[in-house]
């Protein structure tokens, strides 16, 4: 277990005598400090081997398809014969071993390449769209370096058809090979390992906005144990994210619970606080990030650059795009309709369980807010008695979750097919409906009750700026397992960095979310 926070009384000079001392807390934190860089090392090592075994391996399979299988093929040789003449290598079956000093050219060329143009810098488990073109730039700037060796050197042992080959080969087998790696590496954050402990420096919109920003990314391998706030009155819990304490209990923070990193995200009025902390984190050897106050942009927005180590913030000009709108839309309709049709003996049949078991309508209509605050009428499977709305006041007090939404996992008022429905998400099929009417999309944000809302802060009313949708990164990122400011947060995350990538990417997680039954009841 790690150590508690002293208390305000605990806090005395003794702290800054502390700093250098050889106490159980320093001494743990050296531990953790030094396994976590023993981690870092295994992870850019274990990446560099990889990255070397599937460029040769893309290499042998490029002299594999060469040599083997599209050996004397009509449009090749025609290729090769005006590339070389009869006494080279490339127009007789050539061997792997005549190839050998190309092939290590080739592996260490490509990772030298892959070390000065910093891919190795990269988050492995960050965006992999990121490292796909940071592979394939650089792998293109290998092919030129290749291509300009044999022409200007004409090695006796050499094919230049085997050089593109090598170049699509490498990029396929890196990109999937990173893929891959990145999962396992996030199952390995997921499971403790290597994870980073994070503290968030302030309570404030940029505060929840970073949290925001990771709570959707678990991959990332950033653990947050809490944070500071930075207000007069001191705020409660944040979710599930605990408040530690003041601005002015940093230090005992960092120590106490073992912190790897702190994000500062301080308003830009509490500027000499910002400085403060970091010259706390720098002495006590804690990593730190300053996050801009900028929190009225979306942080996806903000270009970063630099002139002669002068650093330049820029914003990306946000730009309606019709096309993708097009797109979604068609892709909501297609998908809705396709359902309906294929599955309505499924759909009919279940109406009539519904009917049969409990009294009351089959399909329910309720009215629930939609984008900008537009009220619209919902519909869905029946799922508890007719008496359900009545029963509410009795049950408040069982909540088990916070805010304005109310779950119970065993709530009473729910029929026994309507548990069956909820479980295998079934019950919400009728919301397919509300799609093709264009009150709602296949993905977004849960459209709430009149209730609700007026409930909801003003931070979380920014969930209501795009249009409802069936499913969504709350939903695939847990259900009914998060509370409602992670909720809030991610879905705040899907609107503040919507792309048809992210849309499509939530549609086909949804499937194994509702075929595992993840957090639903």
């Amino acid at each position: 277990m790690y150590e508690t926070i002293p208390t305000k009384t605990e806090r005395t000079g003794s702290f800054d005598m502390g700093v250098g001392a050889t106490g159980p807390i320093t001494r743990a934190i050296s531990r953790r400090r030094s396994y976590r860089r023993q981690w870092r090392v295994f992870e850019c090592i274990s990446v560099i081997i990889l990255d070397a075994l599937l460029i040769d391996a893309a290499f042998r399979l490029s002299f594999t398809l060469r040599y083997n299988v599209l050996w004397h093929n009509p449009i090749l040789d025609a290729i090769h014969n005006n590339l070389f003449d009869s006494s080279n290598v490339g127009a007789r079956q050539a061997t792997l071993a005549e190839f050998a000093p190309m092939e290590i050219g080739i592996v260490v060329g490509l990772l030298a390449i892959f070390l000065l143009r910093r891919l190795y810098a990269l988050r492995l488990t960050g965006s992999w769209f990121r490292q796909a073109w940071k592979i394939t730039t650089s792998s293109t700037i290998g092919l030129a370096f290749l291509i300009t060796y044999f022409f200007v050197f004409q090695p006796s042992a050499s094919s230049r058809l085997l050089v593109p080959f090598a170049w699509a080969s490498a990029i396929v087998l890196l990109c999937l090979g990173r893929f891959i790696f990145s999962i396992v590496l996030g199952s390995l954050y997921r499971l403790g390992l290597g994870e980073t402990r994070l503290l968030v420096v302030g309570s404030g919109h940029l505060g929840k906005m970073v949290m925001q920003h990771i709570t959707a990314n678990p991959d990332l391998g950033y653990s947050i144990i809490g944070f500071l706030h930075d207000m007069k009155e001191q705020p409660s819990d944040f979710g599930r994210f605990k408040m530690l304490g003041s601005l002015d209990d940093l230090g005992l923070v960092i120590r106490s619970m073992q912190i790897d990193e702190v994000i500062i995200a301080l308003p830009s009025n509490m500027h000499q606080h910002a400085i403060r902390s970091v010259k706390m984190c720098e002495r006590l050897g804690a990593s730190f990030k300053l996050i801009p106050d900028l929190y009225e942009l979306n942080l996806s927005r903000i270009d970063m650059e630099a002139i002669e180590g002068i650093p330049l913030i820029s914003i990306r000009q946000k730009s309606l795009n019709t096309m993708q709108r097009l797109i979604t839309r068609a892709t909501d309709i297609a998908i809705a309709m396709l359902i309906l049709v294929l599955g309505s003996p499924i759909w009919l049949l279940i109406a009539l369980l519904i009917k049969v078991t409990s009294p009351g309508p089959a399909i329910l209509g309720q009215m629930r807010i939609g984008l900008n605050c537009r009220p619209f009428e919902f519909y869905k499977f029946r799922s508890m008695y007719k008496d359900a709305d009545q029963r509410l006041a009795v049950l408040l007090a069982q909540n088990e979750t916070q805010g304005p939404l109310f779950k119970m996992k065993d709530d009473p008022r729910v029929t026994p097919i309507g548990k069956l429905l909820r479980r295998t998400s079934l019950d919400e099929i009728p919301n397919l409906i509300n799609v093709l009417k264009g009150d709602m999309s296949l993905v977004g944000t849960r459209p709430p009750l009149p209730r609700e809302v007026d409930q909801y802060e003003d931070w979380q009313k920014g969930r209501l700026a795009i249009k409802p949708g069936i499913t969504g990164l709350w939903q695939v990122r847990g259900r009914s397992n998060l509370n409602f400011d992670e909720a809030v947060l991610l879905d705040l995350y899907y609107i503040e960095n919507w792309s048809l990538r992210l849309y499509f990417q939530i549609l086909l997680s949804t499937i194994p979310a509702v075929l595992f039954s993840r957090g639903a009841y």
